[in-house]
């Protein structure tokens, strides 16, 4: 009977990814109409299963190009889910539904199956592409729907999808995260954190302290002048002058602070956002030049890494240094607005980043090392939350892949500047470049801010995220996991929607405390006063504990019990998150209640010897009950 069954599932194993070798494509035309066919897949050497459209058939009067494989349905109820980046997975629970993402944080998507498993890698055209998971009559889909209508007649590259199927039992996201983080490591991409910071000591320092942001002031929002001039500035709100941030970092120092890396915001001409490109003079108004020379002398003398905060993304035309020559331009050949309205500036416009790495960024670094900045990460706000953009300018144009280059460009200015380069997020076009994320996902944000923005929960995904991202670059990108993750030391008002708060819903709070450490982040306090450092050293004090974690590889993630979650680092160490309100016991490891524990690697192994031994008594039981 077993022998009868094994042969069973394996056939079923096969025959679930037989159609593995073709496709469906469907190509929108511009006037709307569809043309459908049948693509076989070719096999690569690394077993992937390859879809492509070589450049010179792409043709201006194409749309779109949906790419859907039998291997990528499911149905409603079945197990499974299906994987977004950067952290986003979705069940099978709904009857309809769709979710498109557009701001594609790694060129990545997968699916599980009852059927089978597979993940695939967008190697070609991977910034023109959203990933969509679409339900209607209980039946699911998940494919790539590439933009060519978006390019302006520009086709540089191929289009490539690679499929990969993968293998049970090792099969779910943490696989298709592994596989995607051997892809980058293998062609030399990106390279693991322990080898970068043997010569990079600003990295080091990073990896191993706090990162701490003081904001010193903004004019107000105010969308009834979003046209600037000088008589109608909104009013200016001073929040820190450098007198008072030299005092609050002797408070950290005094209460046992040490690694910690500082970093100045808004400390530019008319503050946050307030006069992009322009950066010089320091506002008067937080105390002018001298004083945050001073200021800056003052926490390298405390131990501390010293660093900054700007933004290359927004030009504003009361700017000394704006030029319409500088801004990227549309396929139609307009300006190209920053997508926000509702800034400091007022009404801005997006550079074409060619331009800013060759005219601009020099300028600008020379200007701060003359303040004292040496070595840090320079943060550059924007630009590793957004997908690359495309300039359209004769004089200067890019695509976005080109536009890639040159942001990567500037990084590597960063680093020979300053050691390092930080920025706002995790979109995948400057990994080679980038050593830390301030978050990677805005899931929680989403979930207080619904009633603001006015947007419903999508229940296509399940109301949880995965550290798929983190999978990917723990051990190579230092990151923090989410955008309210940061400032642990305060509590947020829950408002989010009641439609997504069932029993098992872990407070809203002690879910945000929590996830930092199950997702191996390192600490980020982004403030304009700093009134709570008590409870902020509380956590610089745990995370001492912890911080050797970022050299290593994040290789697996799984709940092991209801609200219980495992994650485990390449040296065999183990962090357990217990959500729940009761200790937790891990192999004779006591996990607190609403807590985490670190289990070391001598300890691990006998921890993964014990649940393999209680593994093995279940596994004895379903094998009797086979008989």
């Amino acid at each position: 009977m077993r022998k009868l069954l094994t042969m069973l599932l394996t056939f079923l194993a096969v025959s679930a990814f037989a159609d593995l070798g073709e496709v469906s494509v469907i190509t929108v035309k511009t006037d709307g109409s569809k043309i459908q066919r049948r693509c076989k897949l070719v096999p690569q050497g690394d077993g992937a299963f390859r879809f492509a459209i070589p450049a010179r058939e792409l043709t201006a009067d194409i749309k779109d190009i949906e790419i859907l494989g039998d291997f990528a349905k499911a149905k409603k109820g079945e197990s499974g889910y299906f994987v977004i980046p950067p952290n986003s997975i979705g069940s099978f629970t709904q009857e309809t539904g769709t979710v498109a993402e557009r701001n594609m944080a790694l060129p990545v998507f997968g699916m599980k199956t009852p059927r089978g498993s597979f993940v695939a890698i967008v190697k070609g055209l991977r910034f023109e592409f959203s990933t969509v998971a679409a339900a209607s009559g209980g039946n699911y889909v998940l494919y790539p729907r590439f933009h060519i209508g978006e390019m302006g007649g520009v086709f540089y590259e191929d289009l490539v999808v690679d499929f990969y199927e993968l293998k049970a039992p090792d099969d779910g996201y943490p696989a298709m995260a592994r596989l995607y983080r051997k892809y980058q490591l293998d062609r030399g991409e990106v390279v693991p954190l322990r080898e970068r910071v043997k010569d990079r000591p600003a990295l080091k320092y990073s990896a191993e302290s706090i990162f701490v942001r003081f904001s010193q002031g903004s004019k107000r929002r105010d969308l009834s002048h979003w046209l600037q001039t000088d008589e109608n500035l909104p009013t200016f709100d001073v929040y820190l002058t450098s007198d008072k941030f030299m005092e609050k970092m002797r408070k950290i120092h005094e209460i046992g602070m040490r690694n910690v890396e500082v970093c100045f915001v808004a400390w530019n001409i008319e503050g946050f956002e307030g006069r992009l490109p322009d950066l010089f003079p320091p506002d008067p108004r937080f105390g002018g030049e001298a004083k945050m020379k001073e200021a800056i002398a003052f926490g390298k003398q405390l131990g501390f890494q010293m660093t900054n905060h700007v933004c290359n993304m927004i030009f504003n035309r009361r700017a000394e240094r704006f030029s319409e020559d500088a801004v990227a331009k549309r396929a139609d050949g307009t300006l190209l607005p920053y997508s926000i309205k509702a800034i400091p500036c007022g009404q801005a416009f997006v550079p074409c980043m060619k331009v800013v790495a060759e005219k601009y960024t020099d300028e600008d670094y020379e200007g701060m090392k003359a303040l004292g900045f040496e070595k840090g990460l320079q943060h550059l706000d924007v630009t590793s939350a957004v997908l690359p953009h495309a300039c359209f300018d004769p004089r200067h144009p890019c695509t976005r892949k080109q536009t890639a280059e040159y942001e990567n460009a500037i990084g590597l200015k960063c680093r020979e500047y300053f050691g390092g380069f930080s920025s706002e997020a995790g979109v995948h076009h400057v990994p080679k470049t980038l050593d830390f994320a301030m978050y990677t996902t805005t899931f929680f944000h989403r979930k207080v801010m619904w009633k603001k923005w006015r947007i419903k929960p999508n229940f296509m995904l399940d109301n949880r995220t995965i550290p798929f991202w983190q999978i990917v670059y723990h051990g190579i990108i230092l990151s923090n996991p989410d955008w309210d993750t940061i400032d642990l030391d305060c509590d947020l008002k829950d408002e989010s929607d009641p439609a997504l708060r069932t029993a098992d819903t872990p407070d809203f709070n002690l879910w945000r405390r929590l996830q930092l450490w199950e997702f191996g982040g390192r600490p980020v306090f982004y403030w304009n006063q700093a009134n709570n450092l008590a409870e902020v050293k509380k956590i610089y004090d745990r995370y001492q504990k912890v911080s050797r974690l970022q050299y290593e590889f994040m290789d697996d993630h799984r709940e092991i019990s209801k609200g219980v979650f495992l994650t485990k680092y390449s040296d065999g160490s183990i962090i357990i998150t217990n959500y729940t309100k009761k200790p937790f016991e891990y192999c004779g490891a006591v996990v607190p209640a609403e807590d985490f524990a670190l289990i070391e690697p001598s300890n691990a192994v006998s921890a993964s010897v014990c649940r393999q031994k209680k593994i093995d008594k279940a596994h004895r039981r379903a094998t009797l009950f086979f008989k």
